[in-house]
């Protein structure tokens, strides 16, 4: 899934259970933390093939995919925050710092608990290439899911309007009230005009 959904999913998620103490700040980073590795890697990568290289965008980019599954760096870099095993590997220890106010525990155990939602979203919806499952322990075993948010071949097109609809209803769900309120406000207001 893009990483703007993943962190509109968790906005309305921490909105849906606004009655228990999520550490927002943490819930939020931890939405779009397990892609910035990935693209940072991306993005650096690209500009330094095609630009110091001389590499076309596309040879760079046919370049890059391989290594997502082959490199080292780039599987540790992109699995890290994305690896469900290893997320709850950090999560546990964390458990009893959930409910602890101003406890650097309780951020992380938001922050990783986000970035767990994150990683389950991905394997279900990135067809071949999604996160690797026991990572750290085992470097290439995938979920293969019938649907990717992004390739045709595993009905991407289709995810794609999805992932739409479902943005403007999360975004609708979660600012629709407060923009609905304002216009009300605003058209309640008596019009006054200046005499002069």
């Amino acid at each position: 899934m893009n990483t703007p959904s993943h962190l509109i999913i968790t906005a309305a998620t921490q909105k849906f259970y606004r009655r228990t103490p999520i550490v927002r700040s943490a819930f939020l980073l931890g939405s779009v933390a397990p892609d910035l590795p990935l693209i940072v890697l991306w993005v650096s990568s690209t500009i330094h093939l095609h630009y110091n290289q001389g590499w076309t965008i596309r040879a760079a980019f046919r370049y890059l995919e391989q290594l997502y599954f082959v490199d080292p760096i780039w599987i540790a870099a992109h699995n890290t925050l994305h690896s469900p095993t290893m997320l709850v590997l950090l999560l546990l220890p964390l458990w009893h710092y959930r409910q602890r106010i101003n406890s650097w525990g309780r951020w992380m155990y938001w922050f990783l608990l986000a970035c767990l939602l994150h990683s389950v979203i991905d394997i279900a919806t990135h067809g071949n290439d999604g996160p690797l499952l026991l990572f750290p322990f085992q470097w290439s075993i995938r979920f293969y899911s019938p649907v990717s948010y992004w390739d045709p071949a595993y009905y991407g097109r289709e995810f794609a309007l999805f992932e739409l609809v479902l943005t403007i209803g999360l975004l609708t769900y979660l600012f629709g009230a407060s923009v609905w309120r304002r216009v009300m406000e605003y058209r309640a207001k008596p019009v006054t005009y200046d005499a002069h």
